[in-house]
């Protein structure tokens, strides 16, 4: 793709480009630099504010690690699309590379801006953790350096007032619970690889290769969505 072509990405074009995944609603490929959200392509500096630092993407990813000061927050397009996901049930799916066991913050959803100052978060840990201020709790075991695919459903409704959230990893079983509220959380800020707070809680030496937002998907789906 010529330089011109790609310095004009923040033009938005119409319909969903033939690189983003089947049925996905957003999709941020930060290996090969396209990202789409809201049906339609967009710049990155669009849908990632905050102090993220754009100089922190490579052909490796998106690196996010204590050092390095790159703290994104969804803003835009990427934000509502999000945030409309939660309300309706939706599955995130993380493609990561880490140089050591993952750990560290993969997204903290919040109604305030950071982990400290938030009333109510849901929150995922790289480690395999996934858990809101209320009663979920959801623990599944992720180790060993190199690639990594994680998936994340959150509040699919499956009737009589009662709502599942998953996580399954690198081809794995679902680990599911269902409880008896749709979310607790009225969105203000969404972040990745960190809460918000310093460095503390933020991924350790971590490239987000990718970011796939999809509606809900069921438990047995994504085994094959996280198969390495």
């Amino acid at each position: 793709m010529m330089l011109g072509t790609l310095a004009q990405r923040g033009a938005p074009a119409q319909g969903t480009p033939a690189w983003v995944p089947s049925g996905a609603d957003g999709f941020l490929d930060f290996v090969n630099g396209q990202y789409f959200a809201a049906g339609a392509e967009r710049a990155i500096a669009t849908l990632l504010g905050g102090d993220f630092d754009p100089a922190a993407i490579s052909a490796s990813g998106m690196r996010i690690t204590p050092s390095n000061g790159n703290r994104p927050k969804a803003i835009g397009a990427l934000l509502s699309d999000l945030t409309a996901g939660l309300a309706a049930g939706c599955t995130v799916l993380f493609d990561i590379s880490s140089a050591i066991d993952p750990s560290g913050f993969l997204m903290f959803i919040g109604d305030d801006i950071n982990l400290d100052l938030a009333d109510e978060a849901i929150f995922a840990n790289a480690n395999g953790f996934l858990a809101d201020y209320w009663d979920l709790s959801i623990s599944d075991a992720i180790s060993g350096s190199g690639l990594h695919k994680i998936a994340m459903t959150l509040a699919r409704d499956v009737g009589g007032g009662d709502y599942e959230y998953a996580w399954c990893d690198d081809g794995g079983a679902s680990v599911t619970q269902t409880v008896n509220y749709l979310t607790h959380v009225t969105v203000d800020t969404i972040l990745f690889g960190h809460d918000g707070v310093g460095t503390g809680n933020s991924l350790n030496d971590i490239y987000i290769r990718s970011i796939t937002l999809y509606p809900a998907k069921l438990p047995a789906a994504l085994t094959a969505l996280t198969a390495l």
